[in-house]
């Protein structure tokens, strides 16, 4: 019994030490999925947030929106404009920032709202982290 009793105390401790290495590590991040507005309906989008000790990353996309190709859009994060990009025409725009390669990363916690609209302001895809 006392072995038993050692052997999982052992256990719990190294679960308790293995944990959160893999989690300060940033792991696959934050993935979160964006909904279409009224106004575009087969839109799609996606967001991804890592966070680790040395960098930020975010990567947000929109896709099926090929009635914008060639126009601009724009990505908000935080309710913050963070960038402009021109979708391309298969109908995706997608942005990558990164703070290790000097690009600004916004800081994003719970409750982080992301939205994609078009230049003129027309919502496209919005979510939250």
């Amino acid at each position: 019994m006392r072995r038993i009793t050692t052997l999982l105390t052992a256990t719990a401790l190294l679960l308790t030490v293995g944990v959160p290495t893999v989690l300060a590590k940033g792991g696959d991040g934050t993935r979160i999925a964006l909904k279409s507005a009224k106004a575009f309906p087969a839109a799609k989008g996606s967001a991804k947030f890592k966070a680790t000790a040395e960098e930020r990353e975010l990567q947000v996309e929109v896709e099926h929106v090929r009635r914008l190709a060639g126009k601009r859009v724009v990505f908000i994060v935080g309710g913050k404009q963070i960038a402009t990009k021109k979708v391309n025409r298969f109908g995706a725009a997608e942005i990558n920032r990164n703070s290790q390669r000097g690009q600004f990363v916004p800081a994003v916690g719970a409750g982080t709202s992301v939205r994609v609209k078009t230049a003129a302001g027309a919502l496209i895809v919005k979510g939250s982290f």
